[in-house]
């Protein structure tokens, strides 16, 4: 997504965190009520995590929450999501043109579809606007704890507070996915200085925190530190021992490792 479309979904989003819930948590039920839609929480099996359906110019929102509560963060993300999917004005004509009458996402952070990239963006930039975040984050010093805590206040998922710290230039940062051994996605903020991963072959680094997990199931509490060419390819000589730091979330049940790297 280009830089000055990124700004525009975020004050978009902004916008109407702060109109409907100007101070507090930014509730995306409350927001929905507000604009009239109703909206419908269930277990809809892997159908979608979140859907957004029109007929006769009115909306409809489901939230499939058959893991979690309607307040745990990745409910609390897609609702946002399906909200992006309104706001946006491109996404609403299209949804009142019937060119998709119902749009069915799932909120995962790997698609490649512009439109879901798109509502993923509002969706962070809704539940953690800009100005508050940056104001939390005012002369904190860049830590997975600062991460953290802001996950915890906005009640929002580490990706989805990464991600959104990666668009307000607070520090570049990457965050790799990676499943079974695989690198499954990475995103990084405009001003991170490497562009290339390692992976031959998609596979994860074996000198990385997580190529530790996938090879032995080492886990790592804090946040360690890790140098340019353990992770990034095309690398200077003069960056090779440029070092980084590395923190990684942990799932044993889908043998799953998010890193979370950022610059010392």
């Amino acid at each position: 997504m280009l830089r000055k479309r990124e700004v525009e979904l975020s004050e978009l989003a902004e916008s109407i965190a702060n109109y409907y819930c100007p101070e507090g948590l930014v509730d995306p039920a409350v927001i929905a009520k507000k604009i009239d839609i109703p909206y419908s929480y269930g277990d809809y099996g892997d159908a979608f995590d979140g859907l957004i359906e029109q007929e006769n110019g009115s909306f409809h929102i489901f939230i499939n929450n058959r893991n979690n509560f309607a307040d745990h963060p990745r409910s609390r993300f897609t609702f946002a999501h399906e909200l992006g999917h309104y706001f946006i004005d491109e996404h609403r004509q299209a949804l009142l043109k019937g060119k998709t009458p119902s749009h069915p996402s799932f909120t995962n952070f790997s698609s490649k579809n512009p439109v879901e990239l798109e509502a993923d963006h509002f969706a962070a930039s809704l539940l953690l606007p800009e100005s508050r975040v940056k104001n939390d984050c005012f002369k904190k010093r860049f830590n997975f704890k600062l991460i953290s805590d802001l996950s915890s206040k906005y009640q929002t998922s580490v990706t989805a507070t990464v991600l959104k710290l990666m668009t307000i230039d607070k520090h570049p940062i990457m965050l790799v996915c990676s499943e079974s051994g695989r690198v499954k996605w990475f995103k990084y903020s405009h001003d991170f200085p490497f562009k290339w991963l390692k992976k031959p072959q998609g596979v994860v680094p074996r000198n990385t925190l997580a190529g530790a997990y996938f090879s032995s199931k080492e886990k790592f509490d804090d946040e360690l530190p890790i140098t340019a060419n353990d992770w990034f390819e095309n690398v200077w000589d003069r960056d090779i021992s440029r070092q980084f730091f590395e923190k990684c979330i942990y799932s044993d049940r889908h043998n799953f490792v998010l890193s979370i790297i950022w610059e010392n």
